[in-house]
């Protein structure tokens, strides 16, 4: 009997079952369901191809941005580079390269960004500004000098940081440079020219900017002048050498030895080119014998601070004095900066006379 249910069982697994119209065949105990879709799951911050986010910022795509046609957004990416500066210095070259021009850039937020990342970017990475001090002082003239009067009221700004971080390479390489441009920034005349004086008595108010930018300017120009022309700040300089804490075989050993500086027999004026010059020749006809003339200190190198006191004075010493004098005149934060300043230039040029009596 038993073995009668066993063959009907081993039936059924052969049987085909029937099947009634609209109604479907019975599922198997152990079916499974595979109509559903799978999904992909996207997870990029674990992909291996990729950096991880806790580890440095690439910064390729935000210094591309820089270019952005939209200001708001060039002034985020500046603020973006200024939080996530690199700790390797070799990528320290693009970000100057890259955001440099925008000191010409036409909003104003924007330029102020620029200033801190500049700063920021100093602090960080000592010697960043004497590397690229060219690029920047070229930069930093074509603000001053700008047809746009809110850029040249910012440009400088940007003039202070290198005198408070760079001084030193600074008034080396471009005092003459940087003293022109500012006379053009404050439109003040340079030669004794009727033509000029009376296009700087006229343009006072559009070309010279605001009281307040013109106050700050003033006060950058004495904090610049007391960086080129300080005999303490020189004697701090990592290349000079002062004798008198020297072994040497005879005091005037010192007068025998190679110069230190450039253009120690300049005053002889052996190589110096006497062909008419358009952009100086109008300050330079009146320049008396042994003098320097404006010409003459445009192709002049000022690494040593003697060269620029004897620029300074031959040069600009009193057309400055004028035009502080006419700026003190107007009172206010102007009067204050421009007497400020001139008590400066006074007391640097009691120094240098003391220092060459001596």
């Amino acid at each position: 009997m038993g073995s009668k249910r066993k063959r009907q069982e081993k039936k059924k697994d052969f049987q085909k079952a029937k099947l009634k119209v609209g109604k479907t065949a019975k599922k198997p105990d152990n079916f499974t369901d595979t109509s559903f879709t799978a999904k992909s799951i996207s997870l990029p911050n674990q992909s291996v191809s990729k950096k991880s986010s806790s580890g440095p910022v690439d910064l390729s795509h935000q210094i591309s941005l820089t270019k952005h046609h939209s200001s708001q957004t060039r002034k985020e990416v500046l603020g973006f580079i200024e939080n996530h500066l690199p700790s390797n210095p070799s990528l320290y070259k693009q970000i100057i390269t890259a955001t440099i021009p925008l000191i010409t850039d036409l909003s104003p937020g924007v330029r102020l960004a620029l200033v801190s990342l500049l700063k920021a970017c100093a602090n960080k990475q000592s010697g960043l500004l004497e590397l690229h001090m060219r690029s920047i002082v070229l930069f930093l003239n074509s603000a001053m000098t700008h047809i746009q009067p809110d850029i040249r009221a910012s440009s400088t700004s940007l003039l202070e940081i290198l005198v408070d971080l760079a001084p030193e390479p600074l008034v080396k390489g471009y005092f003459v440079k940087v003293l022109k441009s500012y006379y053009a920034l404050l439109s003040w005349p340079l030669t004794g020219d009727r033509k000029a004086v009376s296009l700087a008595v006229n343009s006072n108010g559009s070309l010279g900017g605001g009281k307040k930018s013109r106050a700050q300017h003033i006060r950058i120009l004495r904090k610049f002048l007391n960086a080129a022309l300080d005999e303490d700040a020189a004697k701090k300089s990592v290349l000079s050498i002062d004798w008198s804490q020297v072994n040497v075989p005879h005091h005037t050993t010192p007068n025998f030895m190679i110069p230190q500086i450039p253009q120690a027999f300049s005053s002889f004026k052996f190589f110096v080119d006497e062909l008419p010059s358009s952009t100086s020749k109008a300050a330079s006809e009146n320049t008396k014998e042994g003098e320097y003339s404006l010409r003459e200190a445009e192709t002049m190198s000022t690494e040593d601070i003697h060269t620029r006191q004897k620029i300074m004075k031959d040069v600009f010493l009193n057309s400055i004095l004028k035009n502080l004098a006419n700026a003190s005149k107007e009172g206010g934060e102007i009067g204050i900066e421009a007497n400020g300043c001139i008590e400066t230039i006074n007391a640097l040029k009691k120094s240098s006379d003391s220092s060459e009596n001596q």
